[in-house]
């Protein structure tokens, strides 16, 4: 094997590695907006993470509580 299909392999290897992490996350991600859980990051701080529709509803629920 030469040194430079070494490398393609370890960049391929590497590839494969970053998407697969991007994959887990996006997992992780739905999971935690399904279940109202927080994401806790290595800064000591929760996020907490909302769908969509979860936004679009709190603020016309925020629109309607500022017109009454």
């Amino acid at each position: 094997m030469t040194e430079r299909e070494l490398k393609v392999m370890l960049d391929q290897a590497e590839r494969r590695g970053i998407e697969q992490g991007i994959r887990l996350m996006q997992q992780r991600m739905l999971l935690a907006c399904e279940n109202g859980t927080p994401i806790e990051l290595p800064d000591g701080r929760a996020y907490f993470i909302k769908s969509d529709m979860q936004n679009l509803h709190d603020i016309f629920s925020d629109l309607e509580a500022d017109a009454e």
